[in-house]
């Protein structure tokens, strides 16, 4: 799980979510070499893909995607998933008051990546938590992004990407209902419907980015996220990539 491309200074950036696109290249470039498969999201759901094969996602949708992550995962041949929130296109990261004024993408953006053969699949309409929200939030964040999104593409949408990874029952049984095949969280999974991803951050070196790639990966970070201040030290330990 990414979420955007580019150089960021820490200040701009607090919370470490772009990803340079030379480390971005080197990172899906490490894959292909130690012959891991990159899948679109129709070969994920099949799910008879290799044991080596992952699912690469970007969310929110940022503008400098275009620019900076496309070129790169066309440069490789790496498909790609793309959740972008169906309310703010051509927007902005409003969402988060230490980093509002990032540019979203357009639904001409959207078309763009559709058209470049990544899947462009959907993670709600304005970004809210969708644990214990009333029923109209939760309509707009999962039926009707999904409607806006459909009309952009031309089809509809198979996967979903709770925000901030959080959900509940609630919001699992809407995005069921909705029709989607698949929905993702970020650590907490909770079956089809909540599939929990690895996160890559800017901070992320070569070494921690291959023992993010280990099957005992997910367990290890589940134990070390009920204390963080052990997972922040021992990645302090491991190192982290310089910022600008």
């Amino acid at each position: 799980m990414y979420h955007a491309v580019g150089v960021r200074t820490a200040a701009h950036d607090p919370h470490n979510l772009f990803v340079p696109p030379d480390t971005l290249r080197r990172q899906l470039g490490s894959l292909l070499e130690r012959g891991w498969r990159p899948l679109t999201l129709t070969e994920y759901l099949r799910g008879d893909g290799p044991r080596r094969s992952v699912l690469v996602t970007f969310d929110d949708g940022y503008q400098p995607f275009l620019e900076e992550g496309l070129p790169v995962l066309r440069e490789l041949g790496v498909p790609a998933t793309v959740f972008v929130l169906s309310g703010l296109l051509g927007g902005r990261s409003r969402w988060m008051p230490e980093m509002p004024d990032e540019p979203l993408v357009d639904a001409d953006g959207v078309r763009e990546l559709a058209a470049a053969g990544l899947d462009v699949e959907c993670h709600g309409w304005d970004h809210p938590r969708l644990p214990g929200v009333d029923a109209r939030t939760l309509a707009l964040n999962v039926t009707e992004a999904a409607r806006v999104l459909a009309g952009l593409t031309g089809r509809r949408p198979l996967a979903y990407a709770y925000p901030y990874g959080d959900h509940d029952a609630a919001a699992r049984r809407a995005v069921a209902e909705a029709g989607f095949r698949v929905a993702f969280a970020v650590h907490e999974g909770a079956g089809r419907f909540a599939v929990p991803r690895v996160d890559i951050t800017s901070i992320d070196t070569d070494v921690t980015f291959r023992l993010k790639t280990w099957r005992v990966y997910p367990a290890m970070r589940r134990l070390s996220g009920r204390v963080p201040a052990v997972r922040s030290g021992l990645h302090s330990l491991i190192g982290r990539a310089p910022r600008p």
